[in-house]
């Protein structure tokens, strides 16, 4: 859960780095492209030293799993991406809450995971806490909204995938492939509105790169190590956080509701971790 908690802080630092050039006016598709190309150069020592003493990782035995992963997550990323340059980051993270929702369905039906009434009561009432904030109905919906939604699917996908063949390949090899397909598929679209990075946008593109390849490393050793219907829901904690960077980079308050909201996704999400980590903790003593 702490690796998943390290995923949800990377994401939304890079989250707020992409609507930061957004803003600047650099296109969405290029903000995709810088994404995977420097997210290759940190990735660069880790791939001489593979190839040097390990070669055989990159030819992963789930191959095709893998780009179909890769491709969800490179669509997903696009649409994301397109949503953080016309909505608020706390916004885009609320809509995205219901992701969680297609983790804790899919290890269900797919993965086949056991999945009992206190992690469906976790997941229902944090999507409660969503709904406080989105409030459907009442405010007018965002065409943007859509975007973030389509890409929650996509995020559920790639998180439901990541679990299947995490014990068989390697975070670093998954992320290594994503970047490298993100740029054949964003370079086209990118070059008609090509705008070069200035000086000073220059580190908010690395750190596109940067913090985009940690969170997708970091997703990838959590669901190594419990299941996706348990860390899943720490991801709700995503909303303070992208509230937090968005009052101090671009002064976006929250309102009264999507803090109501947040308190009451949060409560669940401790709440359901305290109780596994005691249930874990009682079989533990049993079995030794």
């Amino acid at each position: 859960m702490l690796w998943m908690l390290a995923q949800t802080t990377c994401m939304v630092a890079m989250m707020a780095a992409a609507r930061h050039l957004s803003i600047g006016g650099m296109p969405t598709h290029e903000v995709a492209f810088f994404r995977g190309f420097f997210g290759l150069l940190v990735m660069l020592p880790w791939l001489v030293a593979t190839l040097r003493h390990n070669p055989h990782i990159l030819h992963p035995p789930d191959w095709k799993l893998v780009w179909f992963r890769n491709t969800m997550s490179v669509v997903g990323i696009l649409f994301w991406f397109m949503a953080l340059g016309g909505i608020p980051i706390s916004d885009v993270v609320a809509v995205q809450f219901t992701h969680p929702l297609f983790v804790v369905i899919g290890a269900a039906l797919i993965l086949r995971e056991r999945v009992g009434l206190w992690r469906w009561s976790a997941v229902a009432v944090g999507a409660v806490g969503a709904l406080i904030i989105i409030r459907p109905g009442y405010l007018p919906a965002d065409p943007l909204v859509y975007a973030v939604l389509f890409s929650a699917m996509m995020n559920g996908g790639v998180q439901l995938i990541t679990k299947h063949i995490s014990g068989r390949v390697s975070g670093a090899v998954m992320v290594f492939y994503m970047n490298l397909l993100i740029m054949p598929v964003t370079l086209p679209f990118a070059w008609r509105d090509w705008v070069w990075p200035s000086p000073g946008e220059l580190p908010w593109v690395l750190a596109v790169g940067l913090f985009g390849t940690l969170a997708h490393v970091f997703l990838a050793r959590a669901m190594r190590t419990a299941d996706a219907s348990l860390v899943g829901p720490v991801d709700f904690i995503r909303l303070p956080i992208a509230s937090l960077f968005g009052w101090i980079l671009f002064s976006e308050f929250s309102d009264l509701s999507t803090w109501i909201g947040a308190l009451i996704i949060v409560a669940a999400a401790i709440v359901i971790a305290r109780r596994e980590a005691r249930l874990a903790a009682h079989k533990y003593s049993h079995s030794t």
